[in-house]
């Protein structure tokens, strides 16, 4: 009877060392994959703010936003945001004086527009209103 106890005793001891080596080993592989999330995040922030300064360099030198997204300088940045699975939708005003780019991604999404504005994005930035606030 004692020897039944015995191996019980050593199958929950070996159960628990499994448990305390898994559990110590992934959550420093979660911590990982969360830090490598944020750090995308980020980059993908950055490129946003050069694509807007990009964008007012197409302006000052075609006198409007015609023709934005097929720059090629503002595809390499689309290029990279996609890379980073990151969405990108830019839209010209109507009169090509004005646009606004939205970024989606997992932890939600971000805008710029012709105003200067870069930051979260408030839900207003479509192929009808050409501005992030």
């Amino acid at each position: 009877m004692t020897e039944g106890i015995f191996k019980n005793e050593k199958f929950f001891r070996r159960l628990a060392v499994l448990v305390v080596f898994l559990v110590s080993f992934s959550i420093p592989i979660l911590i990982s994959i969360i830090i490598q999330e944020d750090a995308r995040n980020v980059r993908i922030k950055m490129d946003m703010g050069q694509m807007r300064d990009w964008a007012e360099v197409y302006s000052i030198e075609n006198n409007d936003y015609k023709g934005l997204g097929t720059d090629p300088d503002i595809e390499r940045f689309l290029g990279d945001i996609k890379d980073m699975k990151g969405n990108v939708n830019i839209f010209v005003g109507k009169n090509y004086n004005s646009y606004c780019a939205i970024v989606s991604f997992k932890k939600g999404s971000f805008c710029v527009d012709a105003s200067g504005y870069i930051g979260r994005d408030r839900g207003i930035c479509s192929p009808h209103v050409t501005r992030c606030n």
